[in-house]
């Protein structure tokens, strides 16, 4: 099954997960360079308390796969959240505008951290040189 009609296929199991709120596509099959042995990576956020086994079962079930890597975004890394939100496609997104306020408050975020998180992994490794 190619992707696109996987991506229907997971939209459509997912329609009455009502928790869930974004669920977005990233890595290399939203950037389209994918491979035969790629494996599926999705972000989520949800509105209440998800059970993230039930999701990966939905998920796993609907692409007909079990290489799938499903990361809750809320506990994501600041690095994670913003490359899915610069390079991903959300595949759930409510209500509508869900996905614009994910990339604004990803983006925000990074743009605070990322100088901070740059600065101590060059520290880092400075004190690893010898």
């Amino acid at each position: 099954m190619d992707d696109e009609t996987a991506l229907r296929r997971l939209r459509d199991r997912l329609a009455d997960m009502e928790q869930l709120r974004l669920l977005v596509l990233h890595g290399s099959r939203a950037s389209g360079t994918q491979h035969e042995n790629s494996d599926w990576d999705l972000g989520y956020l949800a509105t209440a308390p998800l059970d993230p086994g039930e999701l990966h079962l939905q998920v796993t079930d609907a692409l007909a796969t079990e290489a799938v890597d499903l990361v809750d975004l809320d506990r994501a890394s600041a690095l994670l959240r913003f490359r899915a939100a610069r390079d991903g496609k959300p595949v759930v997104a409510r209500p509508q505008g869900a996905w614009t306020e994910f990339v604004l408050a990803a983006t925000h975020f990074w743009c605070d951290a990322g100088p901070v998180i740059e600065r101590a992994h060059d520290e880092l490794l400075a004190e690893l040189a010898p």
